[in-house]
């Protein structure tokens, strides 16, 4: 979690002297400590003063990506509209199409076309009679009509097409494989047109259906079909086939012109540049194509310069000799560079030996692979260079080789110019036209044959620097430098902003710049902020809260970060992580037991015995260093085994199970603080250390990250201090830039000497959580977010040298039995919880219970009573002391989808009992579907075949049906021969709403829900998206009720206000305590509303959600508005506004 704090605690209290003078009056306030816990859907704040928590709360808000899929919002939202824009595009097409027809008098009029005038006739049949027949006016028109509409499969370029070719198991590669069998069908059968083979041919279905392809059709040959059919009408004598007509349908034989070709070009050339975005670090210059040569070199030097490997306990990076040998490998291949490839070149050439790994690399442990449950990691790609593959591959098919080796040398040589120029062509220009015109304008070898094999291939994506930027870092990397250390060489920030115009100021400014004409967001490019859309919230919200405790409190002194692990994680990979976590959590818990009954304990194990029970069994029973036996009898004995951290603690700040192990006390004592390869004279290759090699090799339980420290050789002063960093520091990019953005922008307090702000990983505050007794409970309720801001709010570096002490004098295990345990109060070791209480203070005297009194007490009185008796809060911080409430974003949107996807049949028929259809595959039908299927008298001989089968199989339709055996349609004799039936259409008594095209689909999310009041009761108007065409809804919920039978709203009823997720509300029900909460959704069936708990917590309604809250007979209800503090105030009064 992101936790910004500005740490003021008794280590701090050499500035009491400024305090004091604040309090004299030169300065207005004490000196403030922000705290914020940043997390993935909320930012945990808390401010403290040098003796006392002046405020704390938590600001929740939703995630910005889809629930399922882990996909951002805005890519849900395109989506649609761009299916919304070809929908459009499509229909206005017809309308041209129409009005043409009617131009060129073959019609009278437009709306023959509509599904109201339906004929007899098939155009299918039409289109082949037209062949051999003069067609009649309408005939004809609606000949046109139908072509146009279904005009096939067209790939709007070669790339498209050849793309659609290698994605042979995508729906691309399923319609290719489609269009090239009814290609070859046409051909052998010889068929005039595409009408007669498909007549001949399909005359069951001419359409393809869930995804079957096989009847495929391509636009170029129902072009032709139609060019056929104007020649043939005219040769016939009809008149309405003028040359005329025919150009403006299908346009000058360029496949681009005519309406039956008109399409909205691609994104490309200028409209594309329009909206690209710009280089990082020169900001003239437009990002370069990810499909350039120096994008991809740049992607494969930072792999590489990264790149550490293992070798006899020690990491270290390549060294030149092998950077040499791998630079060049992805070059050499057309499949991606694995890191098993790379091993087998690095140990073929003599560089490293067979035992050698790649750091960072998940290794699974002896047991796992040897249980065969694991992946070999190194069959994972270290780099791929796609273009650079796809662009070989090409050449070669073409038969350029030679050309290839020339443009390829010159760009290994440090010459990428005419591989970049290519790039930027086949990445910009989409139209093949353009494309050819842009290629040979380079001068390129093979010149007429190469711009023809390039013609195959379009690349789309844009890296975030410019060609220009690349070229300037790039050769630093060539010599070996980090991406970060290579833009210092080239004079370029690297996540350090480069210096404002606008300085400092006393809030932070928004990370946008403005809005578009669409209405969307713009990122202010010189900020250079995540584009992870996770992150941008999280990271705004934080920047909001930040501002209103400025605007609240003043300007805090100092800012600390810490940022939750997951946030800029992909969901799968969240996934991934809470998955382990949880089988940890039940692994964790069933050894806990085991435990217990092993060592006849009960109640909940102190002192680590639970963690040394683990150790034991994880080192087969013995010793760690020594290799002796442990004798289990003793493991709970004091001053028998302890706990050690392979890696001091001390030099590393490592605290995780990996550097653990289990150790006799005399061979911990006599360790110190030296790491195992300094203890057991490795450097001298002694026996002791052989064969503690041997035993941590012939562990199967230890993973490789475990293995790795454990043999650990290289560990100086300059390798702990990078370690220490890592574990203390979070050095990932999104937390650098908010730390960089904090520095660069925010003005801290006048007399406040932080220059940085600290970006801090987790493990210490834990620490200091557990050494202050503040339980954490993530289940519990969202309170949990503004504990950890406190804690980290209250860290300071002089705690962590201490820890540092602590463990180098070899007592960080007992410092952990000087906690008290916060269930039980028990103190495993009362001497060392006094030396604790000596060394690691609580910030000031009560902290720990001003803490539990600040996040728990909700009842005002009761909370300003207690901190009254702390003593450090004058009369005036008594009176503005108020109870955690958590503030939430409310989700005041206007717009989305106006119904789900699939619509409903409905016939006049069934319209007048407000009955619709579904379509069901027999294969999803159950035995409660028999009696719901339509028109049982006239499809009677069916429906006794399907209710046959299910009873055959017991009901299971997935048996019943299977796609090897289908059912077909019997005849009039009971005979299985007619077509295959593949859905039966069943009816739904009731469903309510949105009329689409002669059906009914359901309303999607309701926005909110309107309040009106008469004589004493409440009435509640669901609003959805599609009342923004048909104007606000004028119908209250009436429980059980049809729609249409609901209460009718008139000017008699008065208009209280609207409700939209995550207002606050407060329902008092008669003769019932007040029900307070976030609005959550309202039933439409029963006129109920569901209300969140303030704080979700989960000992409330059903883990948080009071459901089912009856409001028309309520004593009252009232909204209030919460700001992003959670400081609440009644909503003032407003007329009802519409969704526009």
């Amino acid at each position: 979690m992101l936790i910004v704090a500005t740490a003021l605690t008794p280590d701090s209290y050499k500035r009491m002297s400024i305090w004091e003078e604040r309090m004299d009056g030169k300065y207005p306030t004490p000196p403030l400590t922000f705290g914020f816990d940043i997390g993935i859907a909320s930012v945990g704040w808390a401010v403290l003063a040098p003796d006392r928590i002046v405020a704390l709360g938590v600001r929740a808000f939703d995630k910005a990506e889809t629930a399922k899929e882990g996909d951002s919002l805005n890519l849900i939202r395109r989506t649609a509209r761009l299916t919304r824009r070809r929908l459009r595009r499509r229909a206005w097409r017809l309308t041209k199409v129409a009005r043409a027809l009617k131009r060129h008098g073959v019609i009278d009029d437009v709306t023959i076309f509509s599904p109201t005038h339906a004929i007899d006739r098939s155009p299918w049949q039409l289109r082949v009679e037209g062949l051999d027949r003069r067609l009649g006016a309408e005939e004809w028109a609606r000949v046109i009509y139908h072509l146009c509409k279904h005009r096939g499969f067209h790939w709007s370029s070669r790339a498209e097409e050849r793309k659609a070719e290698k994605d042979a198991k995508g729906e691309s590669g399923k319609v290719k494989q489609g269009l090239a069998g009814t290609a070859k069908l046409m051909a052998a059968k010889r068929y005039r047109s595409v009408a007669e083979m498909v007549v001949n041919e399909f005359p069951e279905a001419q359409r393809n259906k869930q995804g079957d392809y096989t009847k495929a059709l391509a636009r170029k040959q129902l072009g032709e079909e139609l060019a056929l059919l104007f020649h043939r009408q005219r040769e016939l004598g009809n008149t309405h086939a003028s040359a005329s007509l025919e150009t403006v349908i299908l346009g000058t034989d360029d496949r681009k012109s005519g309406l039956f070709w008109m399409q909205k070009p691609s994104l490309a050339g200028t409209a594309l540049l329009s909206m690209l975005g710009r280089c990082t670090f020169e900001r003239q210059e437009f990002r370069a194509p990810k499909a350039s040569f120096t994008a991809e070199r740049h992607v494969w030097l930072t792999r590489l310069n990264n790149l550490r490997v293992v070798v006899d306990g020690k990491t270290r990076p390549l060294t030149e000799p092998e950077r040499t040998l791998a630079l060049p490998l992805p070059y050499q291949y057309d499949t991606d560079l694995t890191h098993k490839r790379l091993r087998a070149e690095l140990i073929e050439a003599g560089h490293l030996p067979d035992s050698f790994k790649f750091a960072g690399l998940r290794y699974p442990s002896l047991l796992q692979t040897a249980a065969d449950k694991a992946k070999d990691p190194e069959a994972g790609v270290l780099v791929k260079l796609s273009a650079w593959q796809e662009l070989r591959r090409a050449m070669k098919r073409g038969g350029l080789a030679t050309e290839w080796q020339q443009i390829a040398g010159e760009a290994l040589a440090g010459s990428p110019e005419t591989l970049d120029r290519i790039a930027w062509v086949l990445s910009v220009y989409k139209d093949d036209d353009e494309v050819r015109r842009e290629l040979e304008a380079l001068s390129l070898p093979g010149s007429k044959k190469m711009v023809d094999v390039l013609l195959d291939i379009r690349f789309d994506r844009f890296h975030a620097l410019s060609l220009k930027a690349l070229r300037a870092i790039v050769p630093h990397m060539e010599r070996g430098m980090r991406y970060d250390e290579a833009c210092a060489a080239a004079q370029y920030h690297h996540s350090v902003p480069a210096p404002s115009a606008l300085g400092r100021r006393r809030r932070l400014p928004p990370l946008y710049s403005g809005r578009n004409k669409q209405g969307t967001m713009i990122l202010d490019d010189d900020l250079d902020a995540p584009r992870n859309p996770v992150v941008l919230r999280s990271l705004n919200q934080a920047r909001k809260v930040l501002n209103a405790l400025v605007s609240e409190y003043g300007s805090p002194h100092e800012v600390h970060i810490e940022m939750a692990r997951d946030l800029s994680n992909p969901l799968d990979e969240r996934r991934r992580i809470k998955k382990e976590q949880d089988e940890y959590r039940e692994r964790n818990s069933k050894d806990r037991d085991e435990f217990m009954r092993t060592f006849g304990i009960t109640g909940n194990p102190h002192g680590g015995g639970f963690e040394k029970w683990r150790l034991y069994r994880e080192q087969q029973g013995k010793c760690a260093y020594s290799v002796e036996p442990i004798d289990l009898n003793r493991l709970l004995e004091e001053g028998y085994v302890e706990i050690d951290h392979a890696l001091p603690y001390s030099r590393s700040f490592d605290d995780s199970k990996n550097n653990k192990v289990l150790a006799f006390a005399k061979e911990n004592r006599d360790k110190g603080n030296r790491t195992p390869f300094e203890y057991l004279d490795g450097a001298g290759n002694g026996a002791r250390w052989r064969n503690f090699v041997a035993f941590v090799e012939a562990n199967k339980a230890y993973r490789l990250a475990k293995r790795t420290r454990l043999l650990r050789r290289d560990f100086g002063a300059k390798e702990a201090t990078e370690f220490r960093e890592r574990n203390l520091n979070d050095t990932r990019y999104v937390c650098r830039f908010f730390k960089n953005f904090v520095e660069q922008y925010l003005d801290l307090a006048p007399d406040s000497d932080a220059k940085r702000c600290v970006v801090l990983s987790g493990q210490l505050t834990a620490f200091l959580r557990a050494r202050w007794g503040l339980l954490k409970a993530r289940d519990e309720s969202d309170r949990h977010h503004a504990l950890d801001a406190v804690v980290v709010a209250a860290c300071s570096h002089a705690m962590v040298k201490r820890v540092s002490d602590y463990s180098r004098r070899k007592e960080l295990m007992q410092v952990r039995e000087g906690f008290v345990d916060v269930e039980t109060g028990e103190i495993v070791n009362p001497v060392m919880h006094k030396q604790l209480s000596e060394h690691f203070p609580e910030p000031w005297p009560y902290f720990r219970d001003e803490v539990k009194v600040r996040l728990h007490l909700d009842d005002p009185e009761s909370l300003r009573a207690e901190v009254k008796r702390f003593g450090t809060y004058s009369d005036e911080a008594i009176s503005n002391t108020s109870p955690l409430f958590v503030s939430r974003a409310p989700l005041r949107r206007n717009g989305g989808a106006a119904h789900k996807e699939t619509v409903y049949g409905q016939t006049p028929r069934l319209r007048a009992t407000g009955s619709v259809t579904e379509k069901v595959p027999l294969a999803s039908l159950g035995p409660s579907d028999l009696d719901r299927m339509i028109d049982p008298h006239r499809n009677e001989k069916l429906y006794k075949a399907i209710r046959s089968r299910l009873e055959a199989h017991s009901g299971k339709a997935e048996k019943a049906f299977p796609p090897e055996n289908p059912l077909r349609k019997p005849d009039k004799d009971g005979n299985p021969t007619g077509p295959v039936v593949r859905t039966v259409t069943l009816v739904i008594d009731k469903l309510s709403g949105i009329p689409v095209r002669q059906g009914v689909a359901k309303n999607d999310t309701m926005l909110r829900v309107d309040v009106f009041s008469k004589q004493g009761r409440f009435h509640l108007v669901p609003v959805y998206v599609h009342h923004r065409v048909k104007g606000l809804p004028d119908r209250a919920i009436v429980a059980f009720k049809d729609e249409d039978e609901w209460t009718q709203i008139d000017d008699s009823f008065e208009f209280l206000f609207s409700l939209y997720p995550n207002d606050l509300v407060r329902v008092t029900q008669k003769s019932k305590a007040p029900i307070f909460g976030y609005y959550a959704g309202c039933h439409r069936g029963t006129g109920a509303i569901n209300l969140w708990a303030h704080d979700r917590n989960g000992r409330v309604g059903k883990d948080g959600l009071i459901a089912g809250i009856g409001v028309k007979t309520a004593a009252a209800i009232e909204r209030f508005d919460v700001d992003v503090l959670g400081r609440r105030r009644p909503s003032k009064r407003r007329g009802r506004r519409g969704l526009a």
